[in-house]
């Protein structure tokens, strides 16, 4: 796998919004010419093996009641049936439907890893990331935290996602009610959200773990 380090300078704001610098993101990731090709196969696989599998048809056999042959063979104009269960009557059964399967798929452990750091420092070069110093000053109100995400700079419609490291129960108090915001813990990251969100939003301390952790030297490679 051909990879590479790279760093990015992004904005840093404390909670009420105003500028403290910048911090930088450090992290080893995938050349061009691979890069997009592994963050869609991550993609790809996220997205599939959320699939429940749980559709399911009943087949003729399958259907209950229909043992009496509805009406004799000859005399009634119509075509010979011997159940009612057939596929070719309302409420009989179905053919080739669906049934419970196992939709997930594999993807190794380095590639899934190199992936994330890739889409993470995508949104950094794009000028689509924040890095907020602490988020120990949220109170569990969803206005409250609707006025701190409009003060860092992430406009009314779009979409953020919230990147915490051990954050107090406060946080996901004002956020789970938020249509267009996700909020998740550094170790529970989604390469779908990342993607998918107009604004990252990354606690300091999140980003330091980011940095220690898909870092050059960092324990993803391990």
């Amino acid at each position: 796998m051909t990879v590479e380090a790279l760093s990015a300078e992004v904005s840093k704001v404390n909670f009420d919004g105003a500028s403290a610098g910048t911090a930088t993101l450090d992290v080893k990731v995938a050349k061009p010419d691979v890069a997009k090709g592994l963050v869609h196969k991550y993609v790809v696989m996220v997205r599939q093996n959320a699939r429940r599998g749980t559709a399911s048809t009943l087949t003729k056999s399958e259907v209950r009641g229909g043992g009496r042959k509805p009406f004799k063979q000859k005399g009634t104009g119509n075509a010979r049936a011997g159940s009612t269960r057939t596929p070719l009557k309302p409420g009989g059964g179905v053919i080739f439907g669906p049934k419970p399967k196992d939709w997930s798929i594999k993807m190794n452990k380095k590639e899934r890893r190199l992936a994330m750091a890739t889409a993470i420092q995508s949104a950094a070069a794009a000028s689509s990331m924040i890095v907020v110093d602490s988020l120990a000053a949220a109170a569990p109100k969803t206005k409250a935290m609707a006025s701190a995400l409009k003060s860092w700079g992430v406009a009314e419609g779009e979409k953020a996602y919230i990147i915490t490291k051990d954050a107090p129960e406060n946080v996901t108090l004002s956020t789970r009610n938020m249509a267009k915001v996700v909020q998740t813990d550094i170790k529970h990251l989604n390469v779908y959200d990342v993607l998918n969100a107009d604004k990252v939003v990354i606690e300091e301390s999140a980003l330091a773990y980011i940095n220690d952790f898909y870092g050059e030297s960092g324990a993803a490679w391990a």
